[in-house]
């Protein structure tokens, strides 16, 4: 996959991170159970490797399988308990499980190492939406607003929470920014015609997809 000769992989002395970063690539690809399978072999490269347990976690919750990713968490803080994204992932793992004061407490210990992490202070902010205490969970989508004020989860967040709230103006403002700064997903139709004549162009828009031989002209 990927031009990368997996029989050398684990032989090069950097084989647990030759493994990690090729699933990374994988996993941004999207191709959730070939990402799986190679941050294991990172993992079995080195099992002291914490952060390739972390990845193993992180594949696996963004395949829905969050109660197989917390054996993976667990091994990783038994490793290293002071690995922020150990607990980031383990606070999403909660979310799913509807355990919101866990999840809250792993992402104030992400929070401690970094204060001015917009995807932190985003998912602390909905957790406390959903657990409707929408004042606080306003604070926190300011703090990203001074970090980010084009951040589109901020927005939308802050947006259901001045609906809580009952103060409309707020809302609506919320919402029209969250309508300006939200990706154009119409802008996809602009590449159909172009893609339904061409196998070639619609093969590379595809998240995970070969690349074939063509005979040279």
């Amino acid at each position: 996959r990927n031009g990368i000769p997996c029989g050398g992989l684990l032989r090069n002395g950097n084989g647990r991170v030759r493994w990690n970063d090729w699933g990374i690539g994988l996993l941004l690809q999207g191709d959730l159970k070939a990402a799986e399978f190679a941050f294991r072999k990172a993992a079995q490269a080195d099992p002291h490797y914490a952060d390739a347990w972390v990845t193993v976690a992180r594949a696996l919750i963004q395949e829905g399988e969050t109660e197989a990713a917390k054996p993976a968490i667990e091994h990783a803080l038994s490793i290293d308990p002071s690995l922020a994204r150990s607990y980031y992932f383990r606070a999403l793992i909660e979310k799913a499980d509807g355990d919101y004061d866990a999840c809250l407490r792993s992402l104030h210990r992400v929070e401690q190492q970094y204060p001015r992490d917009r995807v932190v202070l985003n998912q602390i902010a909905r957790i406390l939406f959903l657990k409707r205490q929408y004042a606080q969970a306003i604070d926190y989508l300011q703090r990203v607003c001074d970090i980010d004020p084009e951040d589109v989860q901020m927005h939308y967040t802050a947006m259901l929470c001045y609906r809580g709230l009952g103060d409309l103006a707020k809302a609506n403002r919320e919402q029209m920014l969250f309508r300006r700064f939200k990706a154009d997903e119409a802008s996809q139709a602009i590449t159909a015609q172009r893609r339904m004549v061409s196998p070639e162009d619609n093969n590379e828009r595809q998240p995970i997809h070969d690349h074939e031989s063509a005979p040279l002209m």
